[in-house]
């Protein structure tokens, strides 16, 4: 299977961590996906906001945590994520909190990209449905069920 120049779907997500406090919780699986080849990081900033409303992006080796070793995601970073993306992501935070926003590869779906394109198939778009947009839909249909 040759999937170079291929990409699997490129999708992103933001976590508040309140406070600031952030823990292991998570980044180990996080950590396991990619080791397992589920996803592959393009980008991981740390966007933290002070309590007097200033943005900031931190290292993950600022964060000291006893059970989990963050500095090994230091230097995730592709430059998908710019000023604007952690000014956006700034405004949804409380003062006082740190936000990881993540932007990785979906891997699973590449053989089936790649079977497509041997097969002469190419994607023509691609793109991401919300939470909410999810449960509008799975809402409308329990409703005409």
């Amino acid at each position: 299977m040759s999937n170079q120049g291929q990409f699997g779907p490129i999708e992103y997500i933001a976590v508040e961590f309140p406070d600031g406090t952030v823990t292991a919780d998570g980044f180990e699986q996080l950590l396991a996906a990619v080791d397992n080849g589920t996803i592959r990081i393009l980008d991981l900033e740390f966007v933290a906001k002070a309590a007097d409303s200033s943005l900031s992006v931190v290292p993950a080796s600022s964060f000291d945590l006893t059970d989990f070793d963050l500095s090994q995601f230091d230097g995730a970073a592709s430059g998908l994520l710019d000023a604007a993306d952690v000014a956006a992501v700034g405004e949804d935070i409380a003062d006082g909190s740190v936000a990881a926003v993540l932007v990785y590869e979906e891997m699973t779906l590449l053989p089936v990209l790649d079977a497509w394109a041997r097969a002469g198939g190419r994607v023509i778009t691609e793109g991401h449905i919300s939470l909410d947009e999810l449960a509008t839909a799975l809402n409308e249909t329990e409703n005409e069920a």
